[in-house]
C-alpha cells in the first residue's frame, strides 16, 4: 500500500471534520466545484489510502453521504493517474468504479486515455477487478465527440483493442448517442487520423439502423436514417460520406462483403423516409448495373419498398452511356423479381436523363437497340424498347413518331403501339397548355405515313375521353378546324362526327359551339353532319333542347337541318 507522508489517521479524521461545514448536496454540482475541492478537500492528497477508505465509511455511517461523494471526487481529480490505478483495488468495487469514472470524465482526455491503458495493464494479470470496460463506457457515452476522438487516437497507437471497443460502445443503440453525435465522431476521428476507426464507426451505425425493427424506440426509424443522412449532409455537404462508404464496399473483391453491403444498402434505402434520397440517387446514378439490379430485386421483394425500387430504377435509367443501359436492361429482364417491370425501366430510359427535358434521341435509342442484340439480351427487351419508344409522344415531332413506329417490327405490335401513341397525343393536347399546332402536325405526319390506327385513336380519345374528364367541345371544334385547314378534311369530319354522336356527353351548348366553328370553316356537307349525328339522337328531349339552343343562338338554319332528319 502506498503511504502519503505527513498525515495520520487522526489528522485525517480532523480534516474530514473540518470539511463538515460543506454539506449541501447541491454544492457538488456548482460550476466552481474544482476550486472548492482544491481548497476544502486538499487533505485527500496527503491521506494514506487505507485511512481514506475508513474516513469514507465513517462519513456514510454519520449520514454525511454527500461529503463522502465530494471527497471521492476530489481524490479522483487530485491524485496522479498512476496512483489511482495502483490504489483502486483498495476501495470497495463500487467506489473504485466511481473513482475511475470521475477521473475519466473530469480529467483532461489524454489523462483519461492513460488511465484506461494503465488500468488495462493492471488487470492483465487477472488479480484486479475489471474496471477498464467501465472507463471506456463512460468516456464513449458521456464525453464530447472530439474528446472521444482524441481518446481513441491515443488508445489506437498503444492498445487497438481498447480503441475498437470505445467505437463499438459509442455506436451501439444503447449508448444514448444520437446519430448527429455519431456523425460528429466520424468527422473528428478522420481529423485525428483514425480512418480505420471512423470507418468501423460508420459501418456499425449503419448496421444497427438496418437491423433494428421498424418503429423501434431510439433507433432504426425512418427518421433515424433521415437524421444520420441529414447530419452528414450538414457536416460535410461535399463529402458524400455515406455514398462513398457504400461505393467502396460494393467494389470490394470479397464476394461475401459485396453481398452483405447490398443487403445493408437495400435495408437502408427501404427504411429511408419520403423526400429526396441522396443514397438512392447515388446508387442509381453511379453503381454498376449488376449491383443496381440486385439491390432493386431486394427492394422489389420488400412489400414496403416498391416506391424505393422505382426511385433507384429511375436514377439508373438516366445513364448517358447506352452500352451500360443495355447491360442494365438485359440483367433487369433476367431477374425474376424485376422482369415484369422491364417496361417501366425502358420508359424511364426513353424519357431521358433529365426529367422535364427532351426525351432520349432517336439515335441513342437506335444504338441501345443494337447493344441489346449484341449483349444477347432476351428478344423481348428489344420488342419492348421499340414499343415504349413509339408511345412516348411528349416532345416528339410527327416525323419522330413515324420513325419510331416504323421500328416496331411485327404488324400486330405496330398497330397496338400506334393506337396507344394516338391516345397519348390526345391526352396531351387536352392537358393544361396543350399544343394544338403540335397535335395537328403529328396527326398529319401519322396520316401521311398511313398509321391510321394512331389517327383513329387520337380522334376517339379527343371526342370521347377514356379518363374522367368532361369532353371539351370547344377544343374538339378548334382542332377539327385546324385539321381541315391542314388538308385533313376526312379526319376533321371524323373527329366532329364522333363528338356529335355521343349524346350522353354532348350538351346543347356544345352543339352550338361546334356548329359555330363548322360554319366558319366552311365545312362541306355541314348539313349532312348534323342530320347524321344530332338529328338521330335517341333522347328526344335532349335533341329538342339542342334545337332550341341553336335557335336561341341565331343558328336557325342549323336547327332546321336537325329537324329535317326526323322527316
Amino acid at each position: 500500500m502506498t503511504a502519503i507522508d505527513g498525515t495520520d489517521g487522526v489528522n485525517g479524521s480532523n480534516a474530514a471534520n473540518g470539511a463538515e461545514g460543506v454539506r449541501r448536496t447541491d454544492h457538488l454540482f456548482q460550476p466552481d466545484l474544482a476550486e472548492s475541492l482544491n481548497e476544502v478537500y486538499a487533505w485527500v492528497t496527503q491521506m494514506q489510502v487505507r485511512q481514506f477508505v475508513l474516513i469514507l465509511s465513517r462519513m456514510r455511517e454519520e449520514h454525511r453521504e454527500a461529503m463522502a461523494m465530494r471527497a471521492l471526487h476530489a481524490f479522483a481529480l487530485r491524485r496522479p493517474v498512476e496512483e489511482l490505478v495502483e490504489l483502486a483495488h483498495h476501495f470497495d468495487p463500487r467506489d473504485a468504479v466511481m473513482l475511475m469514472a470521475t477521473a475519466a470524465l473530469s480529467r483532461p482526455v489524454g489523462e483519461a486515455a492513460e488511465l484506461a491503458l494503465m488500468q488495462q495493464e493492471a488487470e492483465s494479470g487477472g488479480e484486479r477487478a475489471p474496471i477498464t470496460a467501465s472507463i471506456v463506457h463512460d468516456v464513449a457515452c458521456q464525453r464530447t465527440a472530439f474528446d472521444v476522438a482524441v481518446f481513441v487516437r491515443v488508445l489506437e497507437r498503444r492498445q487497438s483493442a481498447l480503441a475498437k471497443r470505445t467505437v463499438q460502445v459509442f455506436a451501439s443503440p444503447g449508448s444514448g448517442r444520437t446519430n448527429l453525435d455519431r456523425a460528429l465522431l466520424h468527422t473528428a476521428l478522420r481529423d485525428e487520423g483514425c480512418e480505420r476507426e471512423a470507418d468501423r464507426l460508420l459501418g456499425l451505425t449503419l448496421r444497427a439502423l438496418a437491423d433494428s425493427p421498424p418503429g423501434a424506440a431510439g433507433a432504426g426509424d425512418d427518421e433515424e436514417m433521415a437524421d444520420l443522412a441529414g447530419a452528414f449532409q450538414h457536416l460535410s455537404p461535399a463529402g458524400r460520406v455515406l455514398e462513398h462508404w457504400v461505393e467502396e464496399r460494393l467494389n470490394a473483391s470479397d464476394a461475401t462483403e459485396v453481398e452483405r453491403t447490398r443487403r445493408l444498402v437495400a435495408k437502408l434505402i427501404a427504411r429511408r423516409g419520403t423526400g429526396h434520397d441522396a443514397l438512392a440517387e447515388h446508387i442509381g446514378r453511379t453503381t454498376q448495373p449488376r449491383h443496381v439490379v440486385k439491390l432493386c430485386a431486394m427492394l422489389a421483394k420488400d412489400e414496403a419498398a416498391p416506391a424505393k425500387c422505382a426511385l433507384v430504377r429511375h436514377y439508373a435509367a438516366g445513364h448517358s452511356n447506352v452500352q451500360e443501359l443495355a447491360v442494365l436492361v438485359a440483367s433487369w429482364y433476367k431477374e425474376p423479381a424485376l422482369t415484369r417491370t422491364t417496361r417501366d425501366l425502358l420508359a424511364d430510359i426513353v424519357a431521358g436523363p433529365d426529367p422535364g427535358a427532351s426525351p432520349r434521341s432517336l439515335e441513342a435509342l437506335r444504338q441501345l437497340g443494337e447493344w441489346l442484340r449484341l449483349d444477347d439480351a432476351a428478344p423481348e427487351c428489344s420488342r419492348l424498347l421499340c414499343h415504349v419508344a413509339a408511345v412516348r409522344v411528349e416532345e416528339r415531332s410527327g416525323a419522330d413518331l413515324v420513325t419510331l413506329l416504323g421500328r416496331v417490327e411485327r404488324s400486330r405490335d405496330r398497330t397496338r403501339a400506334a393506337d396507344e401513341a394516338g391516345r397519348r397525343l390526345a391526352m396531351d393536347v387536352m392537358g393544361p397548355g396543350g399544343n394544338r399546332d403540335w397535335f395537328v402536325e403529328c396527326l398529319r405526319a401519322l396520316h401521311d405515313a398511313r398509321h391510321a390506327a394512331a389517327v383513329r385513336a387520337a380522334c376517339r380519345e379527343l371526342s370521347d375521353p377514356s379518363h374522367e374528364l368532361p369532353v371539351d367541345a370547344a377544343l374538339v371544334a378548334d382542332v377539327a378546324g385546324r385539321l381541315h385547314r391542314a388538308g385533313l378534311h376526312k379526319v376533321a369530319w371524323t373527329l366532329l362526327e364522333r363528338l356529335l354522336e355521343n349524346e350522353q356527353l354532348v350538351t346543347p351548348a356544345d352543339v352550338v359551339e361546334v356548329v359555330g366553328r363548322v360554319l366558319e370553316l366552311p365545312l362541306p356537307d355541314a348539313e349532312l353532319l348534323l342530320r347524321a349525328t344530332v338529328g338521330r339522337w335517341s333522347d328526344v328531349g335532349h335533341r329538342d333542347d339542342a334545337v332550341a339552343a341553336l335557335r336561341a343562338a341565331g343558328r336557325c338554319e342549323a336547327a332546321d337541318w336537325v329537324i329535317k332528319s326526323l322527316r
